[in-house]
């Protein structure tokens, strides 16, 4: 390990750097918190580039990260308390990070055949954008298609709430709504959107294999690409609530499918 007191340090300055998505794309890296994600990114060989450890760090399993680093060959920094806090944006910030590499790109041949697609189409949120591929993985969907205007999944933030998923599920990007569509349609899946005009209700609809899950913009939905070429669903819902957080409603539509899924 070793102490890095400057913040004009080469090492520190691209950390930062990465807090801007346009440095994370120059530079095919982003930024992993806390010791249970960079634990297990260090057991993924090659995966990370640089650990970074609060020099007032006792947590053991921080501690046992940064060893594991540095038994794999990986550059372990020592960070003062202020000095740490440059490279990380969240308000409570853990005691270790790291630089990783992103992952080579993915394409839809990359999708098992059967394999369910959650796709999010210019979600805006970052946290919601890292929940729902958090919540894809754990309903065993093989894949998240990102339309073009979808929050960045490898902002600190998204990356945050995805848990870990980033390591395990294949992101594929595509330029617009209609060639996610036209792709996914090739690769045989039925697309279905979340929209408040569904004509049918998400239980009665055949999710368990082959299915795209669409989940559109938090505030404007859809577009009208996704609605042209997909059945459009509803979930139904008690009360006087018009709609769901599109993390809320992709977690249901996506449970419907796991369900489904148990059932077959």
């Amino acid at each position: 390990m070793r102490q890095i007191n400057s913040s004009d340090n080469r090492i520190v300055k691209e950390a930062v750097s990465l807090l801007e998505k346009k440095y994370r794309d120059r530079l095919g890296l982003y930024l992993l918190e806390g010791p249970n994600i960079i634990g297990e990114a260090i057991s993924r060989k090659g995966t990370v580039k640089t650990v970074f450890l609060r020099s007032d760090a006792q947590d053991a399993d921080a501690l046992r990260a940064a060893d594991a680093a540095e038994e794999a060959g990986i550059d372990v920094c020592v960070l003062s308390r202020e000095l740490f806090s440059r490279i990380t944006d969240a308000r409570t910030p853990q005691c270790i990070a790291a630089e990783a590499f992103k992952p080579e790109p993915k394409d839809i041949s990359d999708i098992p055949a059967g394999g369910n697609v959650l796709v999010l189409d210019r979600l805006q949120d970052p946290g919601n954008v890292g929940t729902l591929i958090r919540t894809a993985e754990a309903m065993d969907f093989a894949a998240a298609v990102l339309v073009k205007g979808t929050a960045d999944p490898w902002q600190p933030k998204a990356v945050r709430s995805a848990a870990g998923s980033l390591l395990r599920l294949p992101v594929i990007c595509c330029e617009s709504a209609a060639d996610a569509a036209e792709l996914l349609g090739r690769a045989g899946k039925t697309l279905y959107t979340a929209a408040a005009e569904g004509d049918a209700d998400l239980w009665d609809l055949p999710l368990a294999k082959n299915a795209a899950v669409v989940i559109g913009n938090e505030g404007a939905g859809a577009s009208e690409e996704f609605k042209a070429s997909s059945r459009l669903l509803r979930i139904p819902m008690a009360g006087g609530t018009e709609s769901l957080n599109a993390a809320a409603a992709g977690a249901v539509i996506m449970y419907e499918s796991l369900r489904q899924k148990g059932r077959t």
